[in-house]
């Protein structure tokens, strides 16, 4: 849309700070307007106070709050989509605080991916430098030792490879950069990218685990804009974009056009491939008793769960496949260096 922005969107904890300010200032009768200017006043970012400058400026000349940020760019659709609808009925201060309430599970559940994956990054690291520092540190030392002698073939390779490493030691990180920029690219091609998304869904153990991170997501987004008041056509596109799975969310723009062809919502959402099965019987629930709304909630909340429990479970599946890897790497190349040693105090004895 023309006037609007090209800026990095603001992360779900940075979301959840706006928004839970934000309605805690509407609800206590403060105007939009000034309530902007005091949390521009009071952050630290510049980046976040110009944001704010420039939707109390817009505001200031007619805009609604919803268009003003859209235009600034920083806002997610369903953001603003609900402060729209919130200005509709005359609710934003309570669609703010679901979207606080919302954005601040979602980063919740982010932060517990993060802390997830440090450990299985830094031992990544490590291995790294252990089999930098045997190439570069062991093998130079040992090299006097094994000229004169008949090596292994194994030997060799690495012999071989120390002399590369400590010539060429420039050239490690290249690998590094290269993957990179690779993984980078992918990302930017829609259609590798499609491939990939597909791809996660079918890896073993860790497909079925990602299912129930997407179906958290996809369910907690509908919940909040069902429960704001837009028509559900709006709230399965706009949750679809949530998921993080450019598969399931190509999937999610087709349920429009079934429930347009007739089909209940239950009977649409069984057929994504990406989402929890689950999920639709629960939604089937929410349709027979006539409370969906409330069915969608308690939907979000158990699937919330599930997918905390899928975190860590994934994580409890890497860090053995990782602590082996890296014990068979260096197991390779210890045995590499002590076969040869073996032998030489064989002959001396």
């Amino acid at each position: 849309m023309e006037g609007i922005e090209r800026r990095r969107e603001w992360k779900a904890g940075e979301l959840a700070d706006f928004f839970q300010q934000l309605a805690v200032m509407t609800g206590s009768g403060i105007p939009l307007c000034r309530a902007l200017g005091i949390l521009g006043d009071c952050t630290d970012s510049r980046g976040s106070r110009k944001i704010y400058g420039e939707l109390r400026e817009r505001m200031e000349k007619g805009s609604l709050a919803s268009s003003a940020m859209e235009q600034t760019g920083v806002f997610p659709e369903m953001a603003v989509n609900m402060i729209r609808a919130g200005e509709s009925g005359g609710t934003v201060q309570e669609m703010a605080g679901r979207l606080a309430v919302h954005y601040r599970k979602e980063h919740r559940m982010q932060r517990r991916i993060q802390g997830a994956l440090l450990y299985p990054k830094l031992l990544g690291i490590l291995s790294v430098f252990l089999v930098l520092a045997v190439f570069l540190v062991i093998m130079p030392t040992l090299e006097p030792l094994l000229g004169e002698m008949e090596l292994p073939r194994f030997t060799r390779f690495l012999m071989t490879a120390s002399v590369f490493f400590k010539e060429w030691w420039y050239l490690v990180p290249v690998p590094a950069i290269l993957w990179t920029a690779a993984w980078e690219r992918a990302g930017k091609n829609q259609r590798l990218r499609l491939i990939l998304d597909r791809l996660r869904l079918w890896l073993p153990v860790a497909g079925k685990l990602l299912r129930s991170v997407y179906t958290f997501r996809f369910a907690g987004s509908l919940s909040i804009l069902y429960a704001g008041g837009l028509p559900m056509l709006t709230c399965l596109e706009t949750a679809g974009r949530t998921v993080g799975n450019r598969y399931v969310e190509l999937q999610c723009r087709q349920l429009s056009e079934r429930l347009r062809n007739g089909e209940s919502l239950s009977q649409a959402i069984r057929g994504v491939d990406g989402l929890d099965r689950k999920l639709a019987f629960m939604i089937l629930t929410g349709e027979e008793t006539g409370r969906l709304d409330v069915m969608l909630k308690n939907t979000a909340d158990s699937f919330e769960y599930e997918a905390d429990m899928a975190v860590s479970r994934l994580v409890g599946l890497v860090e053995p496949v990782m602590i082996l890897g890296l014990g068979a790497v260096i197991g390779a190349v210890l045995l590499g260096i002590m076969v040869p040693l073996w032998r030489m105090y064989g002959y001396m004895g």
